[in-house]
């Protein structure tokens, strides 16, 4: 018997899902908010829980990884709403099992229970943890540790693997900790960067060539592939590998054998195939820049690397392990990392990653070698100015420019102050809030047209939440989606 949780504002829904839940012999559980769904999350171990996006207090996708990191480990199905293929996107983004959408049967969902608790039971009888050496990829957010948690899954056979990510967010560290934990870790590593070598040269630096085989070739030379024979080849970069060098490197690939350039003997390497691209391959296959067939080889197993905006919070563990790493390059008294020097760095979008703070923080070190702590003022201008922007930035600007201020009668604030007097802060502050949402909705709902399907999703609110807000700011408008016209003012 499972236990399974329904987190959804609508009350109807909950009492749907927990009729078949319940006639399935399962236990059910119901919470109308987030923070109540949450609540009972810590409290008790579930098997599955059935998520909305749009809650009263807040989004259900921003709550997934702090669901996944739970103990149990519940598989979780995302409730979305009719055609909303938004809502599904952002489902299997973000690892849930699968999403159902509003309005659904009662074959759909049983099939979605038994389907998920089957899966759940398959995997807990067959999993076995993995112990793999990752010393050298620093971090713990969930997002770099279900990353790492791939390394485990793929380093223990030889299938191809393909690692997605930005410029600097690590790929050619994780594909060694792939090699080092493999089976050919006693082999060589080598590294191809593709977008490195000249086109006239790759065929040669990748199959080798004879001594002759063309103007210049003095010797003989076996090749990166041959090299990597019992070992791993790393193709970094490999959206830039000249489509002839992609037929070729197919066959490779195929038969593992080639001939090097001005040869007529093949030559055999077995080795184990790891590739990397900031790149979105499937589009360049679309645009008929990258063999579809060869993509389908590279990325039998694939990882994606987060980028280090996405995981803000290993940014001072990052930050402290390269200090103490750089004052040991450059032979420095270690450093200490200021609270506000942090949180410049944590403000900053890191468009270079990982790549970037280390240099980042190696500038700030060795700009002022003898002092003993790492200030902000030695971090590079641009970090430096963006979070200046980003704390002293014109508010007034940034509100005009998102929202449409129709005449002088809707200013927030010239009314609370036409007695002469200056109203007690709570009362102001009250009153303040009312004003700007007020005069938010109102521009919201007239910029979509009125359609609560589309504001609720810009506004990053529930619809039964904005169906409150309407009611309560007295927005007038005739709202079809109710079925029945309502007038509210």
């Amino acid at each position: 018997m499972a236990a399974i949780l329904i987190i959804d504002d609508e009350e109807l829904i909950r009492i749907s899902l927990s009729d078949r839940i319940k006639r399935l012999k399962h236990t059910a559980w119901t919470a109308s908010t987030l923070q109540e769904g949450l609540n009972l999350i810590k409290k008790e171990s579930f098997d599955l829980i059935f998520l909305d996006i749009n809650l009263p207090d807040g989004s259900g996708l921003d709550a997934l990884p702090l669901i996944r990191q739970n103990p149990s480990k519940p598989e979780v199905i995302i409730i979305t709403a009719l055609g909303s293929t938004q809502g599904a996107k952002l489902a299997i983004e973000n690892g849930a099992w699968d999403y159902i959408t509003k309005p659904f049967n009662k074959e759909e969902i049983i099939l979605h229970i038994q389907r998920s608790l089957d899966y759940r039971k398959a995997k807990q009888k067959l999993f076995h943890p993995v112990a793999v050496d990752t010393e050298a990829i620093i971090g713990q957010s969930l997002v770099i540790k279900n990353s790492i948690n791939q390394i485990a899954l793929c380093a223990k056979n030889d299938t191809n693997v393909l690692i997605f990510g930005e410029t600097g967010t690590g790929k050619e560290l994780f594909a060694k900790a792939i090699h080092d934990n493999s089976l050919v870790a006693d082999g060589e590593f080598v590294v191809v960067d593709c977008a490195a070598m000249p086109e006239a040269l790759i065929e040669s630096v990748l199959f080798g060539h004879i001594r002759g085989a063309f103007t210049g070739a003095d010797s003989s030379s076996e090749g990166l592939i041959k090299k990597a024979d019992k070992g791993t080849l790393f193709l970094d970069e490999i959206g830039e590998l000249p489509l002839s060098i992609q037929k070729a490197f197919l066959r490779v690939l195929q038969e593992r054998k080639f001939r090097p350039v001005g040869s007529s003997k093949e030559v055999s390497s077995k080795f184990r195939l790891i590739s990397a691209t900031n790149q979105n391959l499937d589009a360049m296959v679309d645009q008929g820049q990258f063999r579809q067939d060869l993509l389908h080889r590279l990325k039998t197993f694939s990882i994606h690397l987060p980028a280090l905006r996405k995981r803000k919070e290993d940014i001072q563990i990052i930050t402290q392990h390269y200090i103490n790493t750089l004052c040991k390059k450059h032979s420095l008294k270690n450093k200490t990392l200021l609270p506000e020097t942090l949180e410049i760095l944590e403000s900053y979008r890191w468009p270079g990653n990982i790549r970037e703070l280390i240099n980042a923080i190696e500038k700030a070190l060795i700009s002022e070698p003898g002092l003993s702590v790492l200030y902000p003022m030695f971090l590079p201008d641009r970090i430096r100015l963006h979070f200046v922007d980003k704390k002293m930035g014109d508010t007034d600007t940034s509100i005009k420019k998102n929202i449409n201020f129709s005449n002088s009668s809707d200013s927030i604030f010239s009314s609370l102050f036409l007695s002469g007097q200056i109203p007690e802060l709570k009362i102001f502050r009250i009153s303040a809030i009312e004003k700007i949402e007020t005069l938010y909705f109102k521009n919201l709902l007239k910029q979509t047209n009125w359609d609560l399907e589309k504001a609720a999703q810009i506004s990053g609110v529930s619809k039964s939440r904005l169906y409150f807000l309407i009611k309560k700011y007295h927005l007038k408008k005739v709202l079809k989606a109710f079925r029945i016209p309502i007038e509210f003012g």
